[in-house]
């Protein structure tokens, strides 16, 4: 078989290739990975820098203050307009809760009369996240004193008062329950998520430099000499890209279980074995991506911008780099179209999973088989590439 022998050796002759899009991105994934840290076995409350404007001095403004001082360390802040721009611009503190006039009882006429709640005024640091942590849990305490000006309609400002902040202190019982199998570390599946792009981009941009060789006038007289069908053709570059592919699914995955060998080896093999069941889904479309290239014969130089473009797209729809659960509606929408989608996905159901059940293998395996029909559709698309080619030529 002259060509899977050419293009093999073309293909292993691109071994920069391998280093850069293989163990880099590998190597990039771990350290993605390792940037999460060690998980705490303690947990310490934060507590931000706020000041307080409180314009009203109601009963309720003064509650809402102290709740706000309860959880953070309040500076003093002058209520000038100079003032509050100057916090917010340099930074003095992580919240700025300002309380209007009339803010109270506003609050309580609001809630009995079951209209619009009045707008409490505040400044959130753009640093950290502990400011919005901070309006989240003022705009809560808030909320549950419309509650209960709604539910109690005789009661008094204080009363309720005393009825929110018996409420706040109640609290929620917490139980831990120790599962006896621990599931897929997260650290893995950070590594997994980012093996999307050496396993797309990477085996994409290898075969569409490697192969470009082959329409080379001499690599194509030696071809030549020993006619061979165009279905035979396209079966033997797609054996040497289908071997492209499994070493670079294999070197992804050989490093990846022995980086987290440790970890892994409490975990059940069978969750480990589907998640490799979907990297290897990821592959095929890699494959199926580096052939469309060929096969549009892209010059070798434009072969790397293309690739990476569309993996840096494709992992990014994937909720590799901003997490699914932010995404707007319409930006999800968009990434069904995608195979990362249904890849991270599966990726997620496995890591959340403690034991291997017959609900956890259909789900990860049916959206490993949705990504081999992209895979499939993408391969499709080259192969009526390359017959259109052949008919113009």
């Amino acid at each position: 078989m002259p060509v899977l022998k050419i293009a093999v050796r073309l293909i292993s002759e691109h071994r920069v290739l391998f280093a850069v899009y293989v163990l880099l991105f590998s190597a990039v994934g771990a350290f993605a990975a390792g940037s999460l840290g060690p998980v705490s076995a303690s947990y310490e409350t934060a507590r931000p820098v706020v000041a307080i404007v409180d314009r009203d001095g109601s009963t309720v403004s003064r509650a809402l203050a102290e709740h706000v001082a309860s959880a953070s360390e309040v500076t003093d802040l002058a209520d000038s307009t100079r003032a509050l721009q100057e916090a917010a611009a340099k930074n003095y503190a992580n919240y700025v809760l300002v309380i209007p006039a009339g803010y109270g009882e506003e609050l309580i006429d609001a809630a009995r009369a079951g209209t619009a709640a009045p707008d409490l005024e505040c400044v959130v640091s753009y640093t950290s996240a502990n400011g919005s942590l901070m309006d989240e849990r003022v705009r809560g305490y808030a909320q549950e004193l419309y509650a209960m000006a709604a539910a109690s309609p005789s009661a008094s400002a204080e009363e309720l008062v005393e009825l929110v902040n018996a409420a706040q202190g109640a609290g929620t019982s917490v139980e831990v329950v120790d599962t006896e199998t621990p599931g897929l570390p997260v650290t893995y599946l950070v590594y997994c998520q980012f093996a999307l792009y050496a396993l797309f981009g990477g085996i994409a941009a290898i075969v569409g430099v490697g192969l470009a060789d082959l329409r080379l006038p001499e690599v194509r007289q030696r071809i030549g000499a020993a006619p061979v069908a165009s279905s035979a053709f396209d079966g033997q570059v797609a054996g040497a890209i289908a071997l492209c592919g499994i070493a670079v699914w294999g070197i992804n995955a050989a490093v990846g279980v022995a980086l987290y060998a440790g970890e892994l080896v409490r975990v059940p093999a069978a969750l480990t074995a589907l998640m490799l069941v979907i990297l290897l889904a990821l592959m095929l479309v890699g494959m199926a991506f580096g052939f469309l290239i060929w096969q549009l014969g892209v010059r070798r130089e434009l072969v790397h911008a293309l690739v990476n473009i569309s993996a840096m797209i494709i992992s990014f729809l994937a909720g590799t780099w901003v997490p699914l659960a932010n995404m707007t509606p319409e930006v999800l929408a968009v990434a069904q179209f995608t195979p990362g989608y249904w890849a991270v996905s599966a990726m997620g159901e496995l890591v959340r999973a403690t034991g291997v059940t017959g609900e956890l293998v259909a789900t990860v395996v049916g959206n490993a088989g949705i990504v081999a029909l992209f895979a499939l559709a993408v391969a499709a698309a080259g192969l009526a590439v390359g017959r259109a080619r052949r008919v113009v030529a």
